[in-house]
């Protein structure tokens, strides 16, 4: 698939509100050239479609809820932990009568928005999906704050450590292994898993009265963001290709991991 030119742009008096404004679109598909656009994208024919049904997917269900959606029971379990999709559609293509699925995961911005959150959950959570070892589970229970440090004298804040206030050893463990496991990270932060997994990633950025939209596959946003080196900032923080790792703060879980974003810089890919 090209994926240059998938940038489309039209004037909306408030732009997309949520969720639900995106599968008004779909919905009317007929009629709206935007979704018309996107359907095109997927490598649909909106012309051919004979039924076409979107739901938004609320960003957290519970078990009837997934499996009305199509979850199987086989499956429900992981597919409401690594759920990703804000959308789902359903179609029915005249031609050959097979009910196709998209998933697709939503995000909204402000022309000049920061980063945006992909993931968020407790250091053990993220040991079990992806085997970290516990000398590496100890330093970033150190950096969110799980972990109290002793001396708390020569650091920035007494609630928890920044990775560059810690043991280059440590740190450099902590480097290896994200650099190793960049694939599961990147494809469980943005793609998820399960039935309710993305398959698409739409990035609706207002300007004013102005609205940019951004459609890609999500094989291409994941490897879009996983570009680039594994190292600590300036800050303390993990950086890891385009996405940040940092402490969550905050409430109601502020030594929570979270992993952020900018969605707009696909927008800076698009032409």
């Amino acid at each position: 698939m090209d994926y240059k030119q998938k940038v489309g742009s039209y004037t909306a008096k408030g732009g997309f509100k949520n969720e639900a404004d995106i599968c008004l679109k779909f919905n009317n598909y007929k009629i709206d050239e935007q979704a018309q656009k996107w359907l095109n994208i997927m490598g649909y024919d909106y012309k051919k479609i004979k039924i076409l049904k979107a739901t938004q997917i609320s960003s957290r269900i519970n078990k009837k809820t997934a499996l009305d959606l199509g979850v199987t029971p086989d499956n429900i379990e992981e597919t409401i932990v690594f759920k990703k999709a804000d959308i789902q559609i359903k179609l029915d293509i005249v031609i050959d009568e097979i009910y196709y699925i998209e998933n697709i995961s939503l995000k909204k911005a402000n022309v000049n928005a920061g980063y945006n959150q992909v993931d968020k959950r407790p250091v053990d959570k993220y040991k079990l999906f992806w085997d970290i070892p516990l000398s590496i589970c100890e330093t970033l229970k150190y950096y969110t704050g799980e972990i109290k440090a002793v001396d708390t004298k020569r650091l920035k804040d007494k609630r928890r450590m920044f990775l560059n206030e810690m043991d280059k050893a440590k740190v450099n463990e902590l480097i290896n292994f994200f650099k190793e496991n960049k694939t599961i990270i990147f494809n469980d932060v943005l793609r998820g898993r399960g039935a309710l997994s993305a398959d698409w990633f739409l990035v609706t950025r207002k300007d004013d009265d102005r609205v940019d939209w951004i459609l890609k596959d999500i094989n291409f946003v994941c490897n879009f963001f996983a570009k680039g080196s594994v190292e600590v900032t300036k800050r303390g923080n993990l950086k890891i290709g385009k996405m940040s790792m940092q402490r969550k703060g905050g409430t109601p879980d502020p030594e929570s991991l979270q992993f952020k974003i900018n969605p707009l810089n696909l927008f800076n890919d698009s032409l």
